[in-house]
């Protein structure tokens, strides 16, 4: 994927509904299998098995089969829906990847769509057995829990020794890192019944003082332009290297929120 910029983001939608509609009428799905077999890259070590049928195309995770997207492909994600969408869903937006991406489209939330009967199966179906799936990371001189599944712990334990380099003692970037405002939480998004990714431990927050968030800030206000000219691109760099995206790409903006999703990042 390659970065690109928000003017863009409405042609991208309409090019990628386009390709799955293509596949449809074409009377095989082959594009969209191929998004699931990259999907499946992204998680190496899930086992996940990708087939298809006169239905749609399909990923396994041991005896768990699960639709990545019924025919005729032309699936359209709703970031606020209260059931899990096909998994396809959270694959529809581009993730801008880079300095690109800070002035997004409405409606433009790459990553924010999420299949939660999957990320049970990859990290935890439940707030126990999550916990018994987090290891402790140093990040930044804290302590902070974070899934040991599929990479997930490892990853943040990467972007915190690139922002080490980065970020002195005496370094602005410090203020923007720490300190952190959560990762671990087994709790629903504000203002809906859906878990949040903190839920499953694959998400950090920065700190809330230097990042606004959509539910309480103004898209218009100066402290959200402030946030959008002036998040240091260098903390988004080191995250984004480790298979992280980032909350202030979305138009629902979340500045302080990181979450581990290799597969919108597959192939960067």
């Amino acid at each position: 994927m390659a970065a690109f910029a928000a003017t863009a983001a409405l042609s991208t939608l309409f090019l990628i509904s386009v390709t799955f509609q293509h596949s449809a009428a074409a009377g095989q799905g082959g594009g969209v299998s191929d998004s699931a077999r990259d999907f499946a890259r992204a998680y190496p070590d899930a086992g996940i098995a990708v087939d298809s049928d006169d239905a749609g195309v399909y990923i396994s995770i041991g005896k768990s089969r699960m639709i990545f997207s019924p025919a005729p492909y032309d699936v359209t994600p709703d970031p606020n829906s209260q059931v899990d969408q096909p998994i396809c869903a959270s694959l529809f937006w581009e993730y801008p990847v880079g300095a690109g991406g800070r002035n997004p489209a409405p409606g433009f939330d790459p990553g924010r769509v999420r299949h939660e009967g999957l990320m049970k199966l990859l990290y935890g179906a439940d707030a126990e057995s999550v916990r018994k799936n987090c290891v402790t990371v140093k990040f930044m001189g804290e302590n902070v829990l974070f899934n040991a599944r599929h990479g997930a712990a490892d990853a943040l334990a990467r972007v915190a020794g690139r922002l080490e380099k980065l970020a002195s003692a005496a370094s602005p970037l410090r203020g923007y890192l720490l300190p952190t405002s959560g990762t671990f939480n087994w709790r629903t998004v504000k203002g809906s019944k859906r878990l949040s990714s903190h839920s499953f431990a694959i998400a950090i927050d920065l700190n809330v003082e230097k990042a606004p968030y959509w539910q309480w800030s103004s898209r218009n206000s100066a402290e959200v332009k402030r946030a959008r000219e002036n998040y240091p691109q260098a903390i988004v760099d080191a995250f984004e290297a480790e298979g992280f995206i980032w909350g202030g790409k979305w138009h629902s903006f979340d500045y302080m929120h990181f979450e581990y999703r290799p597969e919108l990042l597959n192939g960067n």
